[in-house]
């Protein structure tokens, strides 16, 4: 993916148009395509200081000046609260993606580039220079640090210590919390400790999300690297002290490996399956549990953890469906494991890493992964010993009852929460309430309910285990799903029956899980007028709007301050994780060809978005009314997972178009 010149001078384009790399341990470097931080969360390297938690923004950025020719020109871009200082747009080039973000400029006869490389399981990131062309130079590079947590800003202070190091051409920097910071580069440079601060860094995304938006960031030293003709170094930021890190060797096993993931998932021939095939790979990250070595996801990038619920709707596409099935294996165990009175945790916290289950559908979502893993191959001994307590836990607890009144109720039907919680995946709060309260029996979380008794049962007779007495229950909620459930006035179903009997009308997108899951709970006639009222009224080309444009309720835009924004989320904002559930849908109520068309026009669309926000990745929201701007997070795991199920249901019925 290339960006040219014209591009990169549109700044104000260009500061909305991102790249990531992600280290495998949950760190990750990311920042726009001029190399500008507009994010708290943007750093050239934000390593995990306990795997996969606790992030830190230690590399802001680097920035650079070019002097050749009789001309100096700036390279770099950062935006203060007064303006742009230095501004780099003017002398940009190009901008690429693959194989690794590589920022190219020109001064005079000189060309610059700068390659990212992020060092795996947070070992640190190599930037090599590069100039091209004949004549005369001298380049000065300083490194920002902001040596913080990635949800803070940082601002000046005096508890940090910069000491230049002996055994190589550049510095050490301490500072309280945090492992000491070696900044070196292999150049035959002059290097300066002189440590000072710039005050004002702007990040202009945190101002139009209502947050604080200036920081303060150190620049400790600088280095100036001068020369004659082509050259090539490499400036490294890393906790390791320099000596340990072959940066040829490295940069190749990256490419290796990610030819590996293509191979993996079948090798697509076509480039943006295999963009997003490693699209997929960024949110497998390592997490240890009790003493072992497992897996687990990112939700989103920049600032989401592991969250189970995402975590268990998207394996199946990141994992599962491109070929990595020990992936699955370590994540599947890592929820498996920290299941507690049936229930998989809704999120791991950022700073502790604690578990927390404050969740009724990441349970249920995990049955649909652990079958979804079978249906794949998966090794039945691994599934006895490792998920079947797991799995035949949360049918029983959600049967009995568990926390935050999840159980299910006279008509087998499950039953959750209160005016007070959200626990279903639409769960934005204002002033402290949910802002789409669904409390009592959600039409979603019945259809995974009744769907997973129906996979529990079938696990058990496949591994010749009884199954639990949980799954007696199965007939009579599947037989008052549809009766409790239908809406016959707007030709589909309600989204929700309250605890006093009485049903929320609203159009959502919920209802088309009770279609298109396995062992589904509505079919026939009904389950097509369900498709077609969600395909008229909620389908758009990046996602399934969260509420229908004719409610009072509908908000047509994700902006403004927090308030604004979460009164927003699940009220009409786009999401394209639904267009899974939603082919899946369309597939088993419409004919072969119909449905195969109306998804490879939907996938298309998606690999679209991989070109408007988020490069190489697909965000996480849009707005609902067009143009679909592109919201939230700019690289959201079921998102990607969404894409790769769509393409791996189109190629089992046929191929991609």
């Amino acid at each position: 993916m290339h960006l040219d010149a014209d591009t990169l001078r549109d700044r104000d384009r260009a500061l909305g148009l991102e790249w990531l790399l992600a280290d495998g341990a949950g760190g990750y470097a990311a920042s726009t395509v001029l190399g500008c931080g507009t994010r708290r969360y943007h750093g050239l390297w934000v390593p995990a200081l306990k795997a996969p938690v606790d992030r830190r923004v230690v590399l802001a950025h680097v920035e650079m000046r070019l002097c050749a020719g009789g001309r100096e020109a700036w390279l770099s871009t950062c935006e203060y609260a007064d303006g742009f200082h230095p501004d780099g747009s003017a002398a940009a080039e190009g901008f690429d993606l693959d194989p690794l973000p590589r920022f190219s400029s020109r001064v005079g006869p000189l060309t610059a580039e700068c390659e990212v490389l992020l060092l795996r399981e947070g070992r640190g990131v190599c930037l090599t220079y590069r100039i091209g062309g004949e004549g005369d130079w001298a380049a000065d590079l300083g490194p920002f640090l902001a040596l913080r947590p990635m949800h803070a800003l940082a601002s000046r202070h005096e508890g940090y210590r910069a000491e230049p190091l002996e055994e190589a051409c550049g510095l050490r920097v301490l500072v309280e919390g945090m492992p000491g910071v070696f900044l070196w580069t292999d150049a035959p440079a002059e290097v300066s400790v002189e440590p000072d601060w710039y005050f004002g860094v702007l990040r202009r995304a945190e101002r139009e999300r209502g947050f604080p938006a200036t920081e303060d960031l150190l620049r400790p030293g600088r280095w100036t690297v001068s020369g004659s003709g082509p050259a090539e170094w490499r400036v490294f930021c890393s906790f390791d002290p320099p000596g340990g890190i072959d940066a040829a060797a490295a940069r190749r096993a990256e490419l290796a490996r990610r030819a590996d993931l293509r191979v993996r998932a079948g090798s697509p021939g076509d480039e943006r399956l295999g963009r997003l095939v490693e699209a997929a790979d960024a949110f497998l990250v390592r997490r240890r549990v009790g003493g072992e070595d497992l897996a687990t996801v990112i939700a989103g990038y920049p600032w989401f953890g592991d969250w189970g619920r995402d975590a268990m709707i998207a394996l199946p596409g990141l994992a599962v469906e491109t070929g990595r099935l020990d992936v699955a294996e370590r994540v599947l165990a890592a929820f498996a494991g920290s299941a507690s009175e049936g229930m998989i945790p809704n999120r791991f916290a950022e700073e502790t890493g604690e578990a927390e289950y404050n969740t009724v559908d990441a349970s249920l979502w995990f049955l649909q992964a652990v079958a979804a893993y079978v249906r794949a191959g998966g090794r039945p001994e691994f599934v006895a010993e490792r998920l079947w307590p797991a799995a035949a836990e949360v049918c029983e607890r959600y049967h009995g009852g568990t926390r935050f009144g999840i159980r299910a109720d006279d008509d087998g039907l499950v039953a959750a929460g209160s005016p007070e919680t959200q626990l279903t995946w639409m769960d934005a709060r204002s002033a402290g309430r949910p802002v789409t309260p669904r409390h009592g029996k959600a039409v979603e979380i019945n259809a995974l309910w009744i769907s997973g008794l129906a996979l529990v049962r079938e696990l058990a007779e496949a591994l010749g285990l009884p199954a639990p007495e949980a799954v007696g229950v199965e007939r009579q909620a599947r037989d008052a799903f549809e009766d409790r459930f239908w809406n016959e006035r707007a030709g589909c179903l309600f989204d929700c029956i309250r605890p006093d009997g009485t049903a929320d009308a609203s159009v959502r997108p919920n209802q088309v899980l009770s279609v298109g899951l396995p062992h589904a709970p509505l079919a026939g006639e009904r389950a097509k007028r369900v498709v077609a009222v969600v395909r008229e009224r909620l389908l758009t080309p990046r996602g399934l709007r969260t509420l229908a444009p004719d409610d009072p309720a509908y908000c047509p835009a994700y902006a403004g301050g927090p308030d604004k924004r979460d009164a927003a989320y699940h009220q009409g904002t786009v999401w394209p994780w639904l267009l899974g559930p939603y082919v899946d849908a369309a597939m088993a109520v419409e004919p072969r060809a119909c449905a195969r068309g109306e998804a490879a026009g939907i996938l298309a669309g998606l690999l679209d978005a991989m070109e408007t926000a988020g490069l190489g990745q697909i965000g996480e929201i849009f707005d609902g009314q067009p143009p679909h701007r592109p919201r939230g997070c700019f690289a959201q795991a079921w998102s990607v997972a969404a894409a790769v199920h769509i393409w791996r249901r189109l190629e089992a019925t046929g191929g991609v178009p």
